[in-house]
Order: structure tokens, then C-alpha cells, then sequence
């Protein structure tokens, strides 16, 4: 019942955020091509696929203006599909991806926790969700998520690697060696993962030297610009 209430009071947070300002007006969002965008807006809607005030035909112009960089036209036709059919997760889970990628962590979070609560709890969703933690710094949720990510597309070296530095990070020298070399072993030539496992390795099985080296890596990796 405690899950329950805090989802619900969770998910009406994000319309109300939705009705309050469907405008997305964030630092480091691309504005140099507004005009553009806003004449692309135009054109889309007036074609019949997008035109619609349903929910679904708000989705469908968000996936295409997130397809075609137009950030914040996205991110406002996500918002207006999630005011019109707030239980459905699939603009939830658009929404944060959109954000995670603009390094709005935060409001990613929110988002893809709601899509994963109402029933889009897939490998990507946890594992975009992971990201976002990692963003955000929340390292012991975001590896929980990555272990979900893992658990459900076990053959995905990316997780693995992120998984481990976020364990390095932790100070988890065994956990993070283990997942540094599960991951090469799905992509072996997966030079990230390789990178990784470098930098571990320099620690030598030193705690304090493998999380500071952890933390040095994430601050840079999740840098805003």
C-alpha cells in the first residue's frame, strides 16, 4: 500500500510538472536552432499521423522530433501525451531518455522510474535509469538498476562496464573486476571496457585508490556541458 501511494503521488508529480510548464527551460539545451525547429513542428503536426490530440499521436511527433534533434519540441509532445494519458509509460520513458541525454538527471530519473513502474521495466529502461543515477551520483541505486539491466539483457557489455564503475567507484575491487571482465568477455573488443579495467588494475587492490579513482571517472564522464 506504502509503494502504492508513492507511486501514484509520484506519477501525478509529473503532471502536474507537466501542466505547470510544458516548456523545457533548461541550461545546455541546443537554442542556436529554434526557427528551425519551430517550422519543423509546424510542418509535422499538420500531417495526420501527428495532428491528433490523443496521447498516442503526441507520443508518435515526440519520438520523431527526439529522432531529428528538436529537444525541446520533444520534450514538450512527450509532456502533452503524458497530460493526456498519464498511466500509459511509453511517453514517461521517452521523456527520460530525451533528458538523460541533455544531462537533465534529475528529472530523467523521475521519469523513467515511472515508466518502469507502470509496467516498462525492460533492459533499457533499467539501464537508462542507471545512467541517470549515475548522473546524479546516487552510485548504490544506480548499480541496483544495472544489475536489473543486466539480469534482463545479460549479453549487454555497456551494463557490465557501467556496473563495474560504479562498483569501483564504491570501492568494490572484486565486484567491479568481475564486471569489467564479464563485459570484455561479451565484447571483446569493447576498448571502454578494457579502459576501465586499466585504471582498476593501476589501484592494485587498493579500496581507497580504486573509489577515488572510480569518482575521478564518473565526474568527468558525467561532466555537464
Amino acid at each position: 500500500m506504502r509503494f502504492l501511494t508513492l507511486f501514484v503521488a509520484n506519477v501525478c508529480a509529473l503532471v502536474l510538472t507537466a501542466l505547470s510548464s510544458l516548456a523545457l527551460d533548461k541550461p545546455g539545451l541546443e537554442t542556436s536552432l529554434e526557427p528551425e525547429f519551430a517550422r519543423l513542428r509546424s510542418r509535422l503536426s499538420a500531417l495526420p499521423e501527428f495532428s491528433g490530440v490523443d496521447a498516442e499521436s503526441q507520443h508518435r511527433l515526440a519520438e520523431e522530433l527526439a529522432r531529428r534533434g528538436d529537444v525541446q519540441g520533444a520534450v514538450d509532445s512527450y509532456r502533452r501525451a503524458i497530460v493526456l494519458r498519464p498511466d500509459w509509460a511509453e511517453p514517461y520513458r521517452g521523456l527520460g531518455q530525451v533528458l538523460l541525454d541533455h544531462h537533465d538527471y534529475g528529472e530523467a530519473v523521475q521519469a523513467l522510474q515511472t515508466a518502469i513502474g507502470l509496467g516498462r521495466a525492460d533492459q533499457q529502461s533499467y539501464y537508462w535509469l542507471g545512467r541517470a543515477l549515475m548522473g546524479k551520483g546516487q552510485l548504490p541505486e544506480a548499480a541496483a538498476a544495472l544489475r536489473q539491466a543486466v539480469q534482463s539483457g545479460t549479453d549487454d557489455a555497456e551494463a557490465m562496464a557501467d556496473l563495474g564503475l560504479v562498483l569501483m567507484a564504491q570501492g568494490d575491487v572484486s565486484g567491479a573486476g568481475d564486471a569489467f571482465a564479464h563485459s570484455i568477455r561479451l565484447k571483446p573488443d569493447y576498448s571502454d571496457a578494457h579502459r576501465l579495467r586499466d585504471q582498476l588494475l593501476e589501484a592494485k587492490g587498493d579500496e581507497s585508490a580504486t573509489k577515488e579513482a572510480g569518482l575521478r571517472i564518473l565526474k568527468a564522464l558525467f561532466a555537464r556541458e
